[in-house]
């Protein structure tokens, strides 16, 4: 499963909610062909990571409790989560982002 956007329908620093498949996926966009892809909800307590995640260098911290996940392969870093975060891959081609399951 993947969905696909514009590139230039993104700013720097916006995060958004899309679909793929059937399951809803945070998408993070860090400004030229910079993307990070997560579920989007916490492994811990189900926090809604559009609301409450951020990535701090390069690292995912759910403000809800302060889980830290790695954003290039969602492991758990540090904080209340024992479990990590699913994670995407994001491909950019020309003014096209591909988001896709990563087990693809």
């Amino acid at each position: 499963m993947s969905v696909q956007f514009k590139l230039s329908d993104f700013r720097t620093g916006e995060k958004r909610k899309v679909k793929v498949g059937e399951k809803d996926v945070v998408v993070f966009y860090m400004g030229g062909d910079r993307f990070f892809a997560f579920d989007a909800y916490c492994p811990h307590l189900g926090c809604d990571i559009l609301k409450v995640g951020v990535i701090i260098r390069e690292e995912l911290v759910c403000q809800c409790h302060f889980s830290h996940f790695s954003v290039f392969d969602g492991k758990v870093k540090k904080g209340a989560s024992k479990k990590d975060i699913k994670t995407y891959k994001v491909e950019v081609i020309g003014d096209t982002v591909h988001v896709s399951d990563n087990e693809e």
